[in-house]
């Protein structure tokens, strides 16, 4: 470990803090090494909020400092059984497990918590109010003041969004310390600065057609982002820039700022919405992939958009923009030429070729990525210098951003002579393809839009207009998606004509493989081993892994393709633990590109969000845990005057039943947090029982639609009024968005069986003793809760378990909560049945075996069939 992570994993041994560390700069190597700490010794320790794949890195990176797992991390999956995690809790070690669950074990008891020796939360920038780690740490606090909490982040950019955002989720880890870490920082900038210097920087111009879309792109974009701040002039969104747009995270904000008024935003502002992230992937695309690729992206967002006539689908109002046809015709030039085109003969001829299954009139540009020939002349040249340096040379690491791009550049590399062509070819079976299902669709003949739109005048295609000029000035006029649709549905009519040359080489070629003889070692030959110096390996970026990578593979030469902050920190760490290699560093970047823009605006964001924090740090009230109330306040505030006149009152404290699958929700936490007992149980019948009468079944928006359409919510109504005297239907709606079912005007004046307040009114037309209660948002739910139970007993956990049970006997425990799920919401599966299925199968693979005669003599000959049908349908 370098010296500033030895410092930060003292620190964090020394108090229970917050750690917030500038991507690549060993967040995981830390983290990992605070783990290796603990495995010595008998302790219980917990990690939360860890993805499968880095449990696999944990585990590995363990096992590589030769401790095993048993003795190392321990992963708790879904489908473990409670009584093995039970056991697995009181033999002690660190186990990975998911909030859930260990909410689920802390309410019953499952796991000793004051045994826990810590709690580590891992991606600390995930956690949010209400959350299930947020109830995992307030059961964990309330029973165990001794152990410890320690958090890691390393994404520094989250932390600085909304009112105190540093503040608020300190209070939520139960912590009062946070440990900033940049890169600026000095003992990290001094660390960092001892390893060589050897960095190439490599800017490739790009060539005058990727310019050319790329203009139009950013000019789509900034009308679009226009346009949209036009439509909502009353919501004030800093946040539509141009700079913020070229990230994924601006279409999370946008959603975020505009879904209190989401109800009343115009559809076409839902669509511009959608139309900033499609034109965000396009300038990626422009960068990241090769020009046939790219045209095919282009090709497929046009045949969306250009639906037959008296479809309801809406049209992205850009592609009507003259940028638009630039960039569309621009990236289908970058492909092929129509010998009918005037650029045709401006275009030398040699520079043409006449590609497999292509029309003939159409000549192949097949442009190249400008990149791939810049990587080869750096593969060429480390090739020479390592040969010239080294007897074995040296191994060398491609670092790309995606998988895509990674498989193309193994297949370039591999015959860059072919790759094009090849490509080409697949390009235009694929538009083959197309055009099959457009015939088979057999949409009417359609001209431009003529829908207005508020980026230009358009005219109704029944219109005649004359144009000053005549047909030049009318051909240089942006053509609509339906123009472009046709012109490519006229140059595919040739390629559904089977070619016989084609298939007789083909037959041949089947003559041929039948005839040759193969001997023992054609089929599986040996192989010799490649040493490792001489191989090129190309991988993506992938966060936590690349530390491993690169300490793994210990390349001499590192190839950045794509830009990445992050990756370029932990070549820097490499580079210092292991000052004895000469390591060269290749850093490849479009000049004066999006790209680049991109890259530098990570840069300074990262470095203002840090300047945030500290800054916050400095001025932030320190959180106070507050301390659950003790028996003796509680006897003050029962005799209190306020309280009844005085009356002498002790009663029990507030519980209700929750069942397990509800703990996917934010209702839970916020219970337990307004001092409610809350006790998980798989029922049967209803979501919360707050009293022996009480059955509450909630449903949110996307629920209640859902459950209404498939008749499930008729089921579970009729199970509530069956057992319980007081049934209620909750509706909660999210706290982001409006409190509005549906507008005022899509009301209907009749019942009609589409209507989602028609299914409202037949349902209680059904079921008239069904309480509907309308909450604006879970804080409200609880408040309605407490209210509730005011005047009535406290639930019994274990009646209330074996409400809707056949035979209560019988009960299973040990049945996994989300198979279960899924076996229920299929059809011809209903609460009376669905036990049989699972008493015969074991899993839902097994179920999609079982044969159709089988499951009619479990369940009956129709639901039998239902479920059948509906397991191997396959349209």
């Amino acid at each position: 470990m370098l010296e500033y992570q030895q410092q930060i994993l003292a620190n964090l041994l020394q108090q229970d803090s917050l750690l917030i560390m500038s991507p690549g700069l060993g967040l995981f190597s830390v983290f990992c090494h605070f783990l290796q700490v603990h495995t010595n010794d008998n302790h219980l320790i917990l990690l939360l909020n860890t993805t499968q794949a880095q449990n696999s890195a944990i585990q590995e990176h363990l096992l590589s400092q030769g401790i095993q797992i048993d003795h190392g991390l321990q992963v708790i999956e879904y489908d473990t059984p409670s009584d093995t995690r039970a056991a697995m809790y009181r033999q002690s070690g660190i186990f990975a497990v998911t909030s859930q669950i260990l909410a689920v074990d802390l309410l019953l008891k499952r796991v000793p918590s004051t045994l826990i020796n810590g709690i580590i939360i891992y991606n600390a920038h995930q956690i949010r109010p209400n959350s299930m780690e947020d109830l995992v740490l307030q059961i964990y606090r309330n029973e165990n003041e001794q152990g410890f909490i320690k958090a890691f982040s390393d994404h520094p950019d989250a932390f600085t969004s909304g009112f105190a955002p540093l503040q608020n989720t300190l209070k939520i880890l139960q912590l009062r310390h946070v440990e900033l870490w940049p890169r600026f920082q000095v003992v990290v900038a001094e660390n960092l600065s001892k390893g060589n210097e050897e960095v190439i920087e490599l800017r490739q111009p790009m060539t005058p057609a990727m310019d050319k879309i790329q203009n139009a792109l950013v000019e789509c974009m900034e009308t679009t982002m226009s346009e949209v701040r036009r439509a909502n002039s009353r919501v004030d969104v800093p946040e539509y820039t141009f700079e913020n747009a070229l990230f994924k995270s601006f279409d999370m904000v946008i959603r975020q700022q505009l879904d209190p008024v989401w109800h009343q935003i115009s559809p076409d502002t839902k669509h511009l919405v959608g139309d900033l992230r499609i034109l965000r992937q396009l300038i990626a695309y422009l960068t990241d992939y090769d020009s046939i690729t790219f045209n095919s992206f282009i090709e497929t967002i046009i045949y969306t958009n250009s639906a037959p006539t008296g479809s309801k689908a809406r049209q992205s109002q850009w592609l009507y923009l003259d940028a638009a046809d630039r960039f569309i015709t621009a990236a289908r030039k970058r492909v092929f030429v129509k010998t009918s085109d005037p650029e045709y003969q401006e275009t030398p001829p040699n520079n043409l070729v006449v590609g497999p299954n292509v029309p003939k009139d159409i000549r192949l540009t097949l442009e190249e990525h400008p990149k791939w020939g810049l990587l080869k002349d750096i593969l060429q040249e480390i090739d020479q210098d390592a040969t010239t340096n080294t007897d074995h040379g040296a191994p060398v690491l491609v670092m790309v951003n995606d998988r895509r791009t990674c498989k193309q550049l193994q297949e370039y590399l591999a015959s860059s002579q072919g790759f094009l062509k090849r490509l080409a070819e697949h390009y235009f079976s694929w538009r083959t393809t197309m055009l099959r299902m457009q015939k088979k669709q057999d949409p009417p003949a359609s001209a431009a839009s003529d829908s207005a739109s508020h980026f230009g005048n358009r005219h109704p295609p029944n219109k005649r207009r004359r144009v000053r000029g005549g047909s030049a000035t009318a051909s240089a006029m942006p053509r609509t998606p339906q123009a472009y649709r046709e012109e490519m549905l006229q140059t595919l009519q040739t390629l559904d004509t089977p070619d016989p040359e084609s298939d007789k080489e083909e037959t041949e070629l089947d003559d041929i493989m039948a005839t040759m003889e193969f001997g023992d070692d054609d089929l599986l030959p040996a192989f010799d081993q490649v040493p490792p110096s001489s191989l090129v390996t190309i991988q993506c970026y992938e966060n936590d892994k690349d530390e491993l990578l690169l300490e793994d593979f210990q390349p001499r030469y590192i190839i950045m393709y794509n830009p990445d902050p992050a990756f370029i920190r932990r070549v820097e760490v490499y580079r210092a633990m292991n000052p004895q290699l000469p390591i060269r560093v290749y850093f490849m970047i479009y000049d004066n590109s999006v790209e680049e823009q991109k890259y530098l605006s990570l840069v300074r964001r990262e470095k203002e969000a840090f300047e945030r924090l500290i800054r916050e740090k400095s001025i932030m009230a320190i959180p106070i845990r507050q301390k659950p109330a003790t028996s003796d306040d509680d006897l003050v505030r029962k005799v209190s005057s306020r309280y009844g006149g005085g009356r002498f009152q002790l009663n029990t404290k507030k519980t209700v039943i929750v069942d397990m699958r509800e703990f996917r929700s934010s209702l839970p936490p916020m219970l337990y947090s307004q001092g409610i007992h809350i006790v998980p149980c798989t029922l049967q019948v209803g979501d919360y029982i707050l009293s022996p009468e009480i059955c509450v079944e909630r449903k949110s928006i996307s629920d209640l639609i859902q459950s209404l359409s498939s008749g499930r919510l008729y089921t579970q109504c009729e199970n509530m009024k069956q057992h319980y005297r007081i049934p209620i239907l909750l509706i909660e709606f999210d706290q982001a968005k409006s409190f509005s079912l549906q507008n005022a005007g899509d009301i209907k004046d009749n019942i009609v069986p589409t209507d989602i307040t028609s299914k409202l009114t037949m349902l209680t037309l059904s079921f008239p003793t069904i309480r509907i209660i309308w909450s604006s948002s879970p804080q409200e739910t609880t408040a309605i809760f407490k209210e509730l139970k005011e005047s009535h007993e406290e639930p019994d956990a274990e009646a209330a378990a074996q409400v809707g049970v056949d035979n209560p006997g019988q009960m299973n425990t040990m049945v996994n909560a989300t198979p279960e799920d899924i076996l229920r919401s299929m059809p011809g599966i209903n609460s009376k049945n669905y036990r049989l299925i699972m008493k015969a199968v074991k899993n839902l693979e097994e179920l999609a075996l079982t044969e159709e005669a089988t499951l009619q003599k479990l369940i009956g000959k129709v639901p039998g069939h239902k479920l059948y049908r509906f397991i191997h349908r396959t349209k």
